[in-house]
């Protein structure tokens, strides 16, 4: 075998460990940026859906509060429709009504004394399935009534107490869910809206005609209602999400090279540097099995030579080629190394993740245990005030501690489930509130009266600053009672004996504010971003002397969250008191006046 032979053995037996244990950790490197692209865009169209969704949450809650209108309960149809075109408002959206035998009787884009057609024939059928069907409808893509125009719809079906049935409709330009998609970007990413059959309803992409239908995969994948990544003909990758409200789709779009173009040049540069590599070996050894062979030729001439006297052979030893040899190897070895450092970064990715999803496990689980006891403690107590009762000769006073002592435990686990019940509507969306004028001074009025056992229980100092003006909200006076209740009640309970606790109502503007402060145990700074998720809270005694599930603060949230308000909290640490303020829309004063309500000073809740 020649040396040539030799030495491209030896460049095979010392490139090829790099090239094989290289493979599997760029593989795994292309494919976790591959995936990471998906993810990207998976996020952004779901966030978008998500827009979309909450424009048809401000519709259907606007219609659910048309819908309790005494107008409507009275038949004073023609005040009515003067309070849907207030809220249908002048910018492309419209509001109809029509009766059980589907007859118009309200149409906010006609003139308040304009004939009304009759419509009974064309639109009783429509009118039976939606009150037959007891639930909103969301329509696909509609024609406007002006040419070339398109719209969307959602129909209401509502029930009166006198058992007159109604169908509220409200309607607005596909236009205005431009509002909803994000602006277009320089790398070509383009969001899409499509109805369920697959038509074109908004699009922030250039050249998109509103009805026109989607690319046949994207139009496949949305009939069989299948989410997830699919490849267009125009070299794009379209990311499909469906509504959960409407059923529609959001599509975010994306050239190919924006998710397989860094997989594609991380395979180019590894390819190349590997060609590279490879020819600077075999130069190599070109180079050397020249020159060894030279040698040897010159030893076999200085042998030959011998005959004449002794005669000194130079001396070749081949460093430049064997230092070549070298840098290869160490770049090979380097391209190695860093293919290493990155497959353990994903692992450390990979072990970070998963200990997020043990740590939302471990939550889940402390929770339930939490849960377990709670409702276990009341049972003690129960049981023994039940044996208590089985006791012969039981006086009448004893009776009555036993009876007392069940009571209160039973009002303390009813409490623990109306919570948990509570919270369960509230995220399931269930939930329905009447929405009225009310003032927040009565509102507060009540709150304060159904924690002031908790006040004089803890010795607390309470104020209240109200100011002179008086302070309207359209809400539903109960739940915002029950606000104002848990914010009172978790102040007294996590202050220490004789703390101050105060609450200020306010006004900027068309904002009404609430603020409830204490200087007691305060909030930890690792709690505080997320004090108002589910079975969140702080640090629990071993006595579990506050009690509680965590459950307070998150319903908290989504109830002011159901008013259009907002809700946040502040404190500078443990043991240096906490605030909480809430936010809510002021009511629109004519509104007070049409309801009849008295705004004078102390007025109590419409």
């Amino acid at each position: 075998m020649k040396i040539r032979s030799f030495l491209a053995l030896m460049i095979v037996a010392a490139l090829a460990p790099v090239i094989l244990f290289s493979t599997v950790p760029l593989s795994r490197l292309i494919q976790a940026e591959r995936d990471a692209a998906v993810l990207s865009m998976k996020l952004a169209a779901r966030a978008t859906s998500i827009a979309v969704d909450g424009q048809w949450h401000q519709a259907i809650g606007l219609i659910r509060g048309l819908s309790s209108s005494n107008k409507l309960e009275a038949g004073q149809i023609a005040q009515f429709g003067i309070k849907a075109r207030t809220m249908a408002g002048n910018d492309g959206a419209w509001i109809e009504l029509y009766d059980d035998s589907g007859q118009l009787l309200v149409d906010t884009t006609r003139a308040p004394d304009a004939a009304l057609p009759d419509t009974r024939a064309r639109e009783r059928p429509r009118v039976d399935r939606m009150l037959s069907s007891a639930a909103y409808a969301i329509s696909d893509l509609l024609p406007g009534k002006l040419p070339e125009s398109y719209v969307v719809k959602v129909d209401f079906p509502v029930f009166l107490d006198n058992g007159v049935r109604y169908v509220l409709g409200y309607g607005f330009d596909v236009d205005d869910l431009l509002r909803a998609l994000p602006a277009p970007d320089a790398e070509g990413t383009t969001f899409t809206v499509y109805d369920r059959q697959g038509r074109l309803l908004a699009s922030n992409g250039k050249h998109a005609a509103v009805g026109s239908l989607a690319a046949p995969p994207v139009l496949v994948a949305i009939r069989l209602g299948e989410n997830g990544l699919v490849s267009t003909p125009d070299g794009r990758y379209a990311m499909l999400t469906a509504s959960t409200v409407s059923g529609w789709w959001v599509s975010m779009s994306a050239p190919r090279a924006a998710i397989d173009g860094t997989a594609r040049r991380t395979v180019l540069y590894s390819v190349s540097g590997l060609l590279i590599a490879l020819l600077l070996a075999g130069a190599a050894a070109l180079l050397f099995s020249a020159r060894v062979t030279r040698a040897i030729a010159r030893t076999g001439d200085a042998a030959r030579a011998m005959v004449g006297g002794p005669t000194r052979l130079p001396l070749y030893s081949g460093i430049t080629e064997v230092d070549r040899l070298d840098q290869n190897v160490y770049l090979g070895a380097h391209l190695l190394a860093s293919a290493s450092a990155e497959r353990e970064r994903l692992l450390a990715e990979a072990q970070q993740a998963r200990e997020i999803a043990e740590g939302q496990n471990r939550s889940k689980d402390e929770f339930l245990a939490m849960l377990g006891h709670e409702l276990r403690n009341p049972m003690a107590p129960i049981s023994t005030a039940a044996h208590l009762l089985k006791m012969p000769n039981i006086s009448p006073e004893q009776m009555r501690q036993a009876g007392d002592i069940i009571s209160r435990q039973v009002d303390h686990m009813n409490h623990l489930v109306n919570d948990l019940l509570d919270v369960s509507r509230v995220t399931r969306g269930l939930i329905t509130l009447e929405k009225i004028p009310v003032s927040m001074r009565a509102i507060l009025a009540a709150a304060v009266e159904q924690t002031m056992g908790a006040m004089h229980k803890g010795a607390h100092q309470f104020d209240t600053v109200c100011g002179e003006e008086e302070y309207w909200v359209r809400g539903d006076a109960t739940r915002l009672i029950q606000v104002l209740t848990n914010l009172l009640v978790n102040a007294a309970k996590y202050s220490p004996p004789q703390s101050s606790i105060r609450v200020t109502l306010a006004r900027e503007g068309e904002r009404v504010s609430v603020e409830v402060s204490d200087n007691g145990n305060g909030i930890e700074p690792e709690l505080l971003p997320r004090v108002f998720e589910l079975f969140s809270q702080g640090r629990r005694t071993p006595d579990r002397a506050t009690g509680g599930l965590g459950l307070g603060l998150a319903l908290v949230r989504k109830l002011v969250e159901l008013h259009g308000g907002s809700v946040s909290a502040y404190s500078e640490g443990a043991g240096k008191g906490s605030r909480f303020t809430i936010e809510l829309p002021a009511a629109d004063m004519r509104a007070v006046e049409e309801a009849g309500l008295a705004v004078t000073e102390g007025a109590g809740v419409a």
